[in-house]
């Protein structure tokens, strides 16, 4: 006669075999969807997500300790279209009424190519050293319901870059004036990715189109946007670099929050100029020639 399990052993067997069959239906595996993703807490602000090692942050990840609530298997639920609000930043105005005193002029649906700069790492701690440079087709259109922001991804979008997208909208509606309630943005990503790096550039890509302004075609970037408008730090630059030259530009825009003296350089062995920024501001001006103003 077999002996019967605990029951907290039996309920834990059964949180991980809910969790496997979630995971696998997902598509992705555990660690290229935390890959190079550090969490860091800052007191009296949101978490930053970068994916550089810092001290004080956690490797997104690392084994955490759920309740029964937070596992049940009737919780889970099929990963929506609509990516999510950011769960510890400042998202839009608590009454938006006081904020726009009436609603945006309605506009045609814009679209617009996104350069984006990955790197590859199979598996959490180990580095494949692989890089990719690909191009993401951002689409902006009015909302006339005024029920917005439309917050639209694919599949290959990834937890953290999701996040990184929402707060994207954040910063580029609030930076321009434009009343979030009536935008729906949507990206198709052509390859997965994950990690916050990508933040900057879509966040320039959003503005640009509320704007009528275009990116510049010899321009690619890497960095987070925060909520503040900063652009922050992220790692494996010069793997970067490479994506960008293999996209055939001739400009990166990386966030001067680090030593990049040794970028200066790899870029000129690879006939790329490097222009460090810290703001918001400074990323749209390098990235499209232009002076980031208020929408008309």
């Amino acid at each position: 006669m077999v002996e019967a399990l605990p029951i907290h052993r039996q309920w834990r067997r059964l949180v991980a075999l809910t969790f496997l069959i979630s995971v696998i239906q997902s598509g992705f595996s555990i660690n290229s969807a935390c890959a190079e993703t550090w969490i860091c807490p800052r007191q009296g602000q949101s978490d930053l997500y970068t994916d550089r090692g810092l001290p004080g942050c956690k490797l997104m990840g690392e084994p955490k300790t759920y309740s029964p609530l937070e596992s049940s298997p009737a919780s889970r639920s099929p990963r929506p279209a609509i990516i999510p609000p950011p769960v510890s930043s400042t998202n839009y105005p608590s009454n938006p009424s006081k904020s726009y005193s009436r609603p945006p002029v309605p506009f045609p649906e814009v679209s617009l190519t996104v350069p984006l700069l990955s790197v590859g790492q199979d598996n959490a701690g180990s580095i494949t050293g692989s890089w990719g440079g690909f191009v993401a087709q951002l689409t902006i259109g009015y909302k006339a319901d005024g029920k917005g922001p439309e917050i639209l991804g694919d599949s290959n979008l990834m937890p953290v870059s999701a996040y990184s997208f929402h707060t994207a909208v954040m910063v580029a509606t609030k930076a321009v004036g434009y009343d979030p309630r009536y935008l729906s943005v949507r990206i198709l990503v052509p390859a997965r990715l994950d990690g916050p790096s990508a933040g900057g550039i879509f966040a320039v890509g959003i503005a640009a189109a509320l704007l009528g302004d275009p990116i510049r075609l010899d321009v690619c970037m890497s960095g987070t946007i925060e909520p503040d408008a900063e652009i922050q730090a992220v790692g494996r630059l010069v793997d970067k670099m490479s994506a960008c030259r293999d996209l055939r530009k001739t400009t990166m825009i990386v966030p001067d929050a680090l030593d990049n003296s040794h970028l200066n350089f790899t870029g000129a062995e690879k006939s790329i100029q490097v222009i460090e920024v810290h703001t918001f501001s400074e990323a749209y001006s390098a990235a499209t020639g232009q002076v980031l103003r208020q929408v008309p």
